[in-house]
């Protein structure tokens, strides 16, 4: 997947997002992520969007938004709107309120339509 695209969007969107190369450790990043974490870490970025304002996590600091999330048993969680995770298992995008035990997932869309 070319992330390019989405990175001119969400810069034009607004300049104050930054985005870097990264070198690091990516062993918790699942395979379709890694070009976007490799190429376009997102070190300082939040997008208005039709769900609210996505705020994406930093490669250094997703370990720690993993346990903040673990009682998901979700994929990967890569964002935050309003506290709540965004997050990709299985090929798909989805969310889901924070701070309930079992909260019910929403499903946004797949990964193609969530970075156009």
């Amino acid at each position: 997947m070319d992330f390019s695209r989405f990175v001119a969007n969400v810069i034009g969107q607004d300049s104050r997002n930054r985005f870097e190369k990264y070198d690091g450790n990516l062993d918790i990043v699942p395979y379709e992520f890694k070009p976007f974490y490799r190429e376009y870490n997102p070190v300082d970025v939040e997008v208005a969007s039709e769900i609210g304002d996505v705020r994406f996590c930093p490669a250094d600091d997703l370990a720690e938004l993993q346990s903040e999330y673990a009682y998901l048993n979700a994929q990967f969680v890569f964002a935050t709107t309003n506290g709540d995770p965004i997050f990709f298992h299985e090929g798909q995008i989805y969310t889901c309120p924070h701070g309930m035990k079992e909260p019910e997932w929403e499903i946004l869309d797949s990964i193609d339509w969530f970075f156009k």
